[in-house]
């Protein structure tokens, strides 16, 4: 039998079978693909074949190879009114789902040797692959190691949604994945590159071979998967098509390359990729030349013109605008029928984005390359340099995002007038060239400016060697980090978690405090690089007030990422099951879990004083005791101080004020996230804040806050994360400064 996914499988089924994919981490969970080869049933194992996705939790991460079992619901993909993902799943050679799957590793089994060897080699691509994604994870903050995964990787399931909706809306998403377009501009530098690179080679017409070769190594690097080889294919396409410079044979070889990626995957043509990869590359190949003629433009480095190193940035701006012109005049009809929406920026945002991306795919290459080879020490320079390019890339679209016109929908827009814009751009092409228009016509005049004595320094600078843009990246490294060097006041961070906690503790002197995290380690990852050095991947302390989901999961993202000195948490937590997997992390991280209970306090320098209020040494006992055995804790530094109260209730209330503990602070962390079993009326009135932070998630399902909460804070200063995002208290200990994200 076969696992085809034709009809839903009523109850629970159980499936054996190998993983086949790099499973990725997307919103805390994992993803699987398994090559299934027994179905349990009662009657016992039968064999089956085929493929299946499943989505289970993130850890333990599993491997290409690896044999598990799964049960759970089996079924075919659903259909979407906009979208059909059982479409989109068959052009992948997968007909199942399982749903609500559990997955538990299973015995090997032997496997004949063409398998084996497939599997081993593969295996080992992938294992170069983690050890990229890992690299950059524990180098760059985010979002900047998620773009920078996508980029140089293939892996975008770590880019926050909306910062792929800018990207989408600004016609620069192609940038974000493994694609003919920025396999392209790879080759481009490299070809520039290999012609003559800082004066220490020149390899003139036999430059495209190393090119050819490094794309290819880029292919394996980043996991060899049947996309990366089909942008590998389209790039290397762009070279032949430079160094032969016929287009006609550019042309056979194109549509050749084509026939036989479907004649091994017909269903590819389906795909809007492999349409995307094949039209992108056909416009690099047929427009090109023509736009640099029409243009009366010198060719740059990839056509011929000057080498790296002589007018380098001149070069660059006009590949890069030229590229993405010719690329873009047969995809945007294409994009505009499946996607129904065109930028009307695109161009002008990939022109100035375009500089950037050598930075990142060179630099960032080379760092995985060297993590490939055993040696990461060597890598972060380089992904210093990768992360000036993520910026400048990152900042321009969020800014191009913003501004009218930047996506505007497409309506009417089907079939019959896509086959008609392609056929008035056939026409168009195969009609005989032109007389100059007005637009050529202006360029001499431009350049005429441009050569007046009052631009003198603007032409000296754009013809700089390639040795200022090496002095230009050196000092934007060095100001980026004395920029974000400690200020000398303490900031509390109260991250924009959704329906979670997260706070953030950075002391006058640089010491860091990360309390909870919220559910998604992304989201968490994505704030604290906000408000991280860019070059700090060191948590001083990493706390945890009890091991509600909310507050613990997140946190679990955090260990691969950053180097934690100490990890605390209540003697609750050490006796919960459900802290397991956070204690076995702390310990294997070399942050042995430390106890934390009444009467203990955190010296932080500077200062600064974390102080314990709560809860006793031996748990407290009965209804919602999770809650109640929130670790609460006292933020000193001056005159300022801050109650941070987890999830605690009017029940732990009562003791503190029963104790005659110093309640009073000049802002308090609402407990519970509004809940209206928590911040009584009495505990109000004894803390007396100025400011009150609620860390809500938007339309939460809980009603929180609670009307009465809120009824009970009136008069004070009231934050919310669903409101106002991010909220940032800064003090030197006698002033407070306010800051929100919205």
């Amino acid at each position: 039998s076969t696992v085809t996914g034709t009809s839903t499988v009523t109850g629970t089924s159980t499936v054996t079978g190998t993983v086949v994919n790099f499973p990725v981490v997307e919103r805390g969970r994992q993803a699987l693909v398994i090559a299934a080869d027994q179905l349990h049933t009662p009657a016992g194992a039968q064999p089956v074949t085929g493929q299946a996705r499943l989505l289970t939790a993130a850890t333990p991460r599993y491997a290409y190879g690896d044999r598990v079992t799964v049960t759970g619901h089996l079924t075919a993909p659903p259909l979407f009114e906009d979208f059909s993902y059982r479409a989109y799943l068959a052009q992948r050679g997968i007909h199942s789902v399982i749903l609500r799957a559990q997955v538990t590793p299973a015995p090997p089994v032997a496997q004949a040797w063409p398998t084996a060897l497939r599997r081993d080699l593969v295996g080992r691509l992938y294992a170069l692959r983690l050890a990229g994604q890992t690299l950059l994870e524990r180098t760059l903050p985010e979002p900047y190691a998620a773009l920078a995964a996508g980029i140089l990787l293939g892996i975008d399931a770590g880019i926050p949604d909306d910062l792929y909706d800018r990207f989408n809306a600004t016609g620069a998403s192609h940038v974000l994945v493994i694609s003919g377009s920025n396999v392209a501009l790879m080759a481009a530098t490299l070809l520039a590159l290999s012609r003559r690179s800082l004066g220490l080679w020149a390899l003139g017409r036999w430059a495209w071979l190393p090119t050819l070769l490094g794309i290819a190594a880029y292919a394996v690097l980043v996991g060899g998967e049947a996309s990366v080889w089909r942008a590998a294919l389209m790039g290397s396409l762009v070279v032949i098509a430079t160094h032969v410079r016929r287009r006609g044979t550019a042309l056979v070889t194109l549509a050749a390359a084509g026939w036989l990626m479907l004649l091994f995957n017909p269903s590819q043509w389906q795909d809007v990729g492999f349409q995307l990869s094949a039209l992108a590359t056909l416009g690099l190949i047929l427009y090109t030349p023509r736009l640099t003629a029409w243009l009366k433009l010198r060719p740059g480095p990839v056509f011929g013109g000057a080498p790296l190193g002589q007018n380098w940035l001149v070069g660059l701006l006009h590949e890069g605008g030229v590229m993405t012109a010719a690329a873009s005049l047969l995809t945007l009809p294409l994009i505009a029928y499946h996607f129904a929406r065109v930028s009307l920026v695109g161009l002008l945002v990939n022109l100035l984005i375009v500089p950037a991306q050598p930075l990142i795919l060179i630099a960032g290459s080379a760092a995985v390359a060297l993590a490939a080879l055993g040696l990461p020490w060597a890598a972060p320079p380089l992904l210093w340099v990768a992360w000036l390019g993520l910026l400048w890339t990152e900042r321009l679209v969020t800014w191009a995002a913003a501004l009218p016109g930047a996506s505007m929908g497409v309506t009417g827009y089907g079939l019959p007038a896509l086959l008609l814009t392609y056929a008035a751009i056939a026409a168009a092409t195969l009609l005989p060239a032109q007389s100059p228009t007005a637009p050529a016509r202006l360029l001499p005049r431009l350049r005429a400016r441009l050569r007046a004595p009052r631009t003198v320094w603007l032409t000296t600078w754009l013809t700089a060697p390639a040795g200022l843009l090496t002095l230009l990246i050196a000092a934007a490294l060095v100001w980026a980090a004395v920029f974000t060097q400690p200020d000398g006041r303490l900031h509390v961070y109260f991250l924009d978690v959704e329906q979670g906690d997260g706070i953030l503790i950075q002391t006058p002197g640089g010491r860091q405090v990360l309390i909870d995290g919220g559910v998604q380690s992304d989201r968490l990852l994505a704030q604290l690089g906000a408000v991280m050095p860019w070059w700090d991947r060191h948590l001083d302390v990493l706390l945890l007030t009890h091991p509600d989901r909310d507050h613990m999961a997140a946190q679990m993202g955090v260990w691969s990422r950053f180097r934690v000195d100490h990890a605390l948490l209540t003697s609750a937590a050490t006796q919960d099951p459900a802290a397991e997997a956070w204690r076995a992390a702390a310990t294997q991280a070399g942050a042995a879990p430390a106890i934390q209970s009444r009467g203990g306090w955190l010296d932080l320098g500077d200062g600064v004083a974390l102080w314990t209020l709560w809860p006793p040494a031996e748990p407290v006992r009965g209804e919602n005791a999770d809650n109640e055995n929130s670790l609460v804790t006292k933020l000193v530094y001056g005159d300022f101080s801050v109650l941070l109260t987890g999830d605690a209730g009017v029940v732990s209330e009562a003791a503190w004020l029963a104790t005659g503990a110093s309640l009073r602070a000049t802002a308090l962390k609402v407990g519970h996230h509004g809940s209206r079993d928590s911040t009584s009326p009495a505990l109000v009135a004894a803390v007396d804040p100025t400011y009150a932070i609620i860390q809500v998630g938007a339309a939460n399902p809980y009603g929180h806050p609670a009307p009465d909460v809120l009824d009970r804070l009136a008069g004070r200063v009231l934050l919310r994360t669903d409101e106002h995002g991010r909220i940032t208290l800064s003090s030197d200990g006698r002033t407070v400064w306010v800051a929100t994200a919205r």
